[in-house]
């Protein structure tokens, strides 16, 4: 029997200020009987920033809003051993036009005045879904255990990473990250330790960067359309192979040390198909391109 818990949501000590801000602060109540914790963020134009420190709480959110333009929605519940909570930030579709336009355009700008932290701790694992509209956001999990993570961003820069340089607690099963029309960078994506990277770009762009080498293998299944993939691997080549579907030469481009070992599928100076941490990327490639550099 699921059971719905009293979520706890402190409006800040002001109120509505001045300007028509929301102060607000929700909590995810942690108990005995949660084996890992579900979070998911459904953010329509906010700027959400998710960082990790030690706390009593494994969620712990302090956000302002215009109450006119965002209204959020915030919850939590039990089912079995897991817990779920969200945080919803929608559009009250109150702007003009000529404002809604000028969010598009500044989709890279931090949004003070609709601007949310969101905190993670190291107390149960956890399992994220991520949703962007517009803004501009960032996600560090640092020296947190992340099972599952799906992000999807329509026109928001996003920028994931670990500031810390302190890898994922735990094998992540799957990194599904989804981008529409901007841009979003994934830094340090060798300490997710992600089993497998599923990535889809439509007519924006994705970076992702292996700063060092990773520990593991991965497989990364990835669909480009008219937009653009970017890998950034190490300087010192590292056991990479890559098969590419529907994409011609000219729209892949590589380090010079790769070779093309058969049709459409090159490997680089490292590569050993034995090696316990080997890249294996498979790209379905249309109108766009792939671009592989070494910093």
């Amino acid at each position: 029997m699921q059971k719905v818990l009293l979520l706890v949501a402190i409006l800040g000590v002001a109120g509505l200020d001045m300007l028509g801000q929301t102060k607000s602060h929700f909590t995810v109540q942690d108990s005995d009987s949660c084996q890992r914790i579900s979070f998911s963020l459904k953010s329509a134009t906010a700027t959400c920033d998710i960082r990790t420190r030690h706390g009593q709480f494994p969620i712990n959110i302090l956000g302002k809003s215009e109450e006119e333009y965002v209204k959020p929605s915030f919850g939590q519940q039990h089912e079995g051993d897991e817990l779920k909570a969200w945080l919803n930030l929608k559009n009250n579709k109150k702007r003009g036009l000529g404002s809604t336009i000028s969010s598009i355009f500044s989709a890279k700008k931090t949004d003070m005045e609709n601007y949310w932290n969101i905190y993670f701790s190291d107390a149960k694992p956890y399992r994220l879904d991520l949703s962007y509209g517009l803004g501009k956001s960032y996600v560090d999990l640092s020296d947190i255990a992340v099972e599952h993570l799906k992000l999807r961003s329509g026109n928001a820069h996003v920028k994931v990473g670990y500031h810390s340089k302190m890898k994922n607690l735990v094998a992540m099963d799957t990194f599904l990250v989804a981008v529409a029309l901007d841009d979003v960078e994934i830094d340090r994506l060798n300490l997710s330790r992600a089993k497998v990277i599923m990535a889809e770009v439509g007519i924006g762009s994705l970076v992702l960067d292996f700063e060092e080498e990773p520990e593991e293998s991965s497989e990364i299944w990835a669909r480009v359309g008219a937009g653009t993939l970017a890998g950034k691997l190490p300087l010192d080549p590292i056991p990479v192979m890559i098969r590419v579907k529907n994409g011609s030469l000219r729209k892949l481009k590589l380090p010079s040390h790769f070779e093309q070992v058969s049709n459409n599928v090159y490997v680089s100076s490292a590569y050993d198909e034995d090696a316990e941490n080997l890249l294996t990327f498979n790209i379905d490639l249309s109108m766009g391109n792939v671009v592989f550099s070494e910093d």
